[in-house]
């Protein structure tokens, strides 16, 4: 019987691969909470999410594309392979994952022989000899489920995230992580004094007494209830803080570009270079400012792209999501 293992990156993969499970593994690699994940064709899809990642990236768009496009020709041969798995995460970047990943099947009419596990931890650290264990959680994929996958991912890809606020006031089929996750992807969206919630996370940390980059990331990670964010993930919304007209803190000696991270000396610099909030930081902290009014915002929440004139703003307190135009 041949068998493919889907799951979410390189390393829980290689860890797959040592234990000898699945024919075939194949990492997902995608951070499709942060970017453009626009509702376009395939083709324009990748290229999008093509272009995002090799922004500051030594790998070209065209390499990137290159291994999306290899990505997805394994799902459309999904014929050859009598069992499909799905081995994902608790966090926002998984269950994104599986939304994707479910809505194409679906499209590709591979609806039979698709099994999903949900591993409640993180299973790039579990090691090859104890991450076998999770099979036991392996549960087939219903068709709810593929209904449901394919309806929460068109919403993720609308234009506003009106669609996910209504949908995960719904039951959810089969997913027990899903509800949380797609909280998690709101409050990722500007609250009240403009700020998302890991923005607001480094401010109470760096305030705290986590003053530099690499100490500040476990500390925001610490924060969460099931922790997504990769580390240059984080160090861009990091220097979005800082390299802005009226920053929330300094220190940082340059602005994050991957590639710093090749560069041993470049890399030892960043990551433990003293921070310190200012004046319009603490503002920010005391809920008496507010980020976009002072810097704007240009960034995408799903299909959805955030500017100054047009966004989208979520209280997470009152779970109430509003609409902010220029006139």
């Amino acid at each position: 019987m041949n068998r493919l293992i889907i799951t979410n990156g390189d390393s829980a993969a290689e860890q797959l691969r040592e234990a000898g499970l699945g024919d075939l593994v194949l990492p997902w690699r995608d951070s499709l909470h942060e970017g453009p994940v626009p509702d376009v064709t395939d083709d324009k899809f990748i290229n999008a999410r093509a272009k995002y990642h090799a922004i500051g990236n030594d790998d070209s768009a065209a390499s990137i594309k290159k291994d999306f496009v290899a990505r997805d020709k394994v799902l459309a041969d999904h014929a050859a392979y009598d069992r499909i798995e799905l081995w994902f995460e608790h966090d926002l970047y998984d269950q994104l994952q599986i939304l994707e990943i479910l809505d194409r099947l679906a499209k590709a009419g591979r609806v039979h022989s698709v099994f999903l596990v949900q591993a409640p931890t993180y299973l790039a650290t579990q090691g090859a000899d104890k991450i076998g264990r999770f099979a036991d959680l392996g549960l087939p994929v219903l068709d709810r489920m593929f209904a449901f996958a394919s309806k929460a991912w068109a919403a993720y890809r609308s234009s506003t995230p009106e669609a996910i606020k209504a949908l995960r006031e719904e039951a959810i089929p089969g997913f027990p992580f899903m509800g949380h996750a797609l909280r998690r992807a709101l409050q990722e969206l500007p609250g009240p004094d403009g700020l998302s919630r890991t923005e607001r996370q480094i401010l109470y940390s760096l305030d705290r007494g986590a003053a530099r980059p690499g100490m500040l990331f476990a500390q925001v990670l610490n924060m969460e209830e099931a922790a997504f964010l990769g580390d240059w993930s984080f160090f861009k919304i990091l220097n979005n803080l800082q390299f802005c007209p009226r920053p929330a803190f300094t220190g940082l000696p340059q602005q994050f570009q991957p590639k710093i991270f090749s560069i041993d000396e470049q890399r030892k610099e960043f990551i433990t270079a003293p921070l310190h909030l200012t004046d319009f930081g603490k503002q920010l902290l005391a809920g008496k400012a507010n980020f976009i009014e002072e810097n704007g915002i240009k960034r995408w929440w799903g299909g959805c792209e955030l500017t100054t004139a047009n966004y989208w703003q979520w209280d997470d307190e009152d779970a109430l999501l509003s609409h902010h135009q220029a006139a």
